[in-house]
């Protein structure tokens, strides 16, 4: 009888001892491993995040970055850190931070060349902007031939980039993308470039451009060739000005609801002007124009002084 008793009393004490056990375990889980577990996670945070901010991205590892053809899925699904980079690649030279491009620009050329046969419209985006702010002339060459590109948007960008970079050259490209390009986009672009760069030379191009069938490439010309004080494009832009008066579109809050846009432009270059024509057309628009916006812009026209000879961009 006695062993059974002892038996009894081993048997019954195990349970009691497993529960025990356990009982610790959760003290310990709950005072020691989690709030450990959650400070290692805090402290990996903080430095992860810190690392980010100490890191400062320069062309040349944005560049390698946007050269990088890994990833198994490339051929499926395209690589968004290539185009990423480039948009990179375009922010920082936009910064400016005296960056010298001069060494890379020979392989960023490439780059905007070689992203045409994957098919990669936003690198070229991307890098046609990029192209454009190094102001280098050697750009010129390969924005030139992005001007046929099959993407629209890169066909902007590279017309813009040949006016970030200016010169001779890329003026008798704009030149004839004015004359000759199918796309209007291409083609408005062109002719605010011409206009931006004061290019005197390329008159007899912005006066043919008057007649372009597309309406917003002819205000530009008008616009342009105020730009560098010639005063063929006067009619066209007295037209724009008639748009936003009386006898030419509701006034009002009709009026109000419209893009004043190309009427803002139109007093502005119009103001360069000066003759008899444009400030009678500015007195009207001071009056009568549905558009407060342009009321008070062609009361500050009429007020502001002589421009120099010449005129200055509007």
């Amino acid at each position: 009888m006695t062993l059974t008793t002892k038996e009894t009393q081993v048997e019954g004490a195990g349970p009691a001892g497993e529960a025990g056990d356990r009982s610790d375990w959760k003290v310990v889980l709950q005072f020691f491993i989690v709030p450990l577990a959650l400070v290692a996670v805090l402290v990996t945070v903080f430095f992860g995040l810190q690392v980010l901010r100490s890191r400062h991205p320069d062309p040349r590892t944005t560049l390698d970055d946007l050269e990088s053809k890994g990833g198994f899925l490339l051929p499926w699904v395209g690589d968004p850190k290539r185009w990423q980079s480039g948009y990179d690649l375009s922010l920082l030279l936009r910064s400016g931070d005296g960056v010298s491009t001069a060494a890379i620009l020979p392989e960023m050329m490439r780059a905007f060349h070689d992203a045409r046969h994957p098919g990669d419209p936003k690198l070229r985006r991307y890098l046609a902007l990029a192209l454009g702010r190094t102001g280098d002339a050697r750009a010129g060459t390969v924005l030139a031939e992005g001007l046929e590109d099959g993407d629209g948007e890169t066909r902007l960008n590279c017309a813009w980039g040949l006016m970030q970079i200016g010169g001779a050259p890329a003026l008798g490209v704009l030149r004839q993308a004015v004359t000759s390009h199918v796309d209007a986009g291409v083609r408005k672009m062109a002719i605010f470039a011409l206009g931006q760069l004061g290019d005197r030379e390329g008159a007899p191009v912005l006066r043919r451009a008057l007649g372009d069938p597309d309406t917003d490439a002819r205000w530009n010309a008008a616009i342009a060739l105020a730009r560098i004080g010639d005063a063929s494009g006067e009619p066209v832009l007295i037209e724009i000005l008639g748009r936003f008066t009386p006898d030419g579109a509701p006034t009002g809050a009709a009026a109000q609801t419209r893009d004043a846009s190309p009427a803002l432009n139109a007093v502005r270059a119009l103001a360069l002007l000066r003759d008899e024509p444009a400030r009678a057309a500015l007195a009207r628009a001071a009056q009568s124009a549905g558009s407060e916006d342009v009321r008070r812009t062609a009361r500050l026209a009429l007020e502001s002084p002589e421009p120099p000879a010449g005129g200055a961009s509007p």
